[in-house]
């Protein structure tokens, strides 16, 4: 069972929130909306969000900050990579290049989720764009690593249907991925080049092949080794141990739940991100809201920042 903890809501209510990412040195929580392509930064010591836009983009996937430059980040839009600029505060942010893309064989797909690795390195999963097809029926998805001294991407797995969460326990050398149209993680090792090799299923959601009423979604790690997934359609957050035990069940009061990473002076608070678009069915407040749960108990690491070249 889980500890007491207690949760609350950060408005405002986001239509597809998603890649929360914890700014040790800004003492920040970026995140974004992906479907109308809206960056936030929420401040934890003023208790306030900032949010822009971003002209030129269609959808913001995930944010994560470059390493040395406190006004960039990397962003995902369709199947593009760019390098933003923006102060954290200002209504709107700007495009400063960009630095891949995945290309013509790739133009019914589009960017979801994306990390930084402990090295540096940025790994990002496709799935099908919504708008060419099913990606539930679909796995025309992969598995990306960013390679900055080339500037290409390099497949690291292929035939999936919704990338989801990213996470690396640095301890075992291992990588976890979240497809979420076949509801598993994947458990992979790592080689010096920061390739994923020797894919194996690691959980499986409908190991019985009933469909438990949600998928994985985004997941953090924390101290432990323990995974901690976003149940979209679940009303919560699942604690997996390295045995693949569920431990504990975090609550929030938003159905479509999409990831989780962990923040706070400490480290010890989990922030929750959720969806309000209508994709199951109508959502109301507070759904689309950020989450911070706290009184968990455990502790995550801190995340990372990509390591490009000038």
């Amino acid at each position: 069972m889980a500890e007491s903890y207690r949760v609350a809501a950060i408005p405002p209510y986001t239509e597809l929130g998603e890649g929360p990412h914890w700014d040790i040195a800004r003492q920040s929580l970026y995140y974004v909306s992906l479907t109308d392509a809206l960056i936030y930064r929420w401040d934890y010591r003023e208790g306030k969000v900032y949010s822009a836009s971003i002209d030129g983009i269609r959808f913001a996937t995930f944010i994560v900050p470059v390493k040395g430059r406190s006004d960039c980040f990397v962003i995902g839009d369709t199947i593009r990579l760019l390098v933003i600029r923006w102060d954290g505060k200002a209504s709107k942010a700007t495009i400063v290049r960009e630095l891949a893309c995945l290309g013509p064989d790739h133009v019914d797909n589009r960017f979801n989720d994306g990390k930084v690795d402990p090295w540096g390195r940025l790994y990002v999963g496709s799935m099908l764009n919504e708008s060419a097809g099913n990606p539930f029926e679909k796995a025309t998805g992969a598995l990306w690593r960013y390679c900055d001294r080339t500037g290409q991407m390099v497949e690291q797995d292929r035939n999936m249907y919704i990338s989801n969460g990213l996470a690396w326990n640095r301890a075992t050398n291992k990588f976890y991925f979240v497809d979420s149209g076949a509801n598993h993680i994947k458990e992979y090792d790592i080689d010096l080049d920061g390739n994923l090799i020797n894919p194996r299923i690691w959980y499986d959601f409908k190991p019985d092949g009933a469909d438990p009423g949600y998928f994985g979604d985004g997941m953090t790690i924390d101290s432990e080794g323990n995974l901690y997934v976003a149940c979209f359609n679940g009303y919560k957050v699942v604690k997996i141990s390295p045995e693949k035990k569920i431990l504990a069940e975090y609550k929030v009061p938003a159905k479509q739940v999409t990831s989780a990473s962990f923040g706070g002076p400490k480290l010890d608070d989990l922030f929750v991100t959720t969806a309000a678009k209508n994709l199951t069915g109508p959502q109301e407040e507070p759904a689309g809201a950020v989450f911070k749960i706290s009184g968990i108990g455990a502790k995550g690491l801190g995340m990372n920042e990509v390591v490009l070249k000038e």
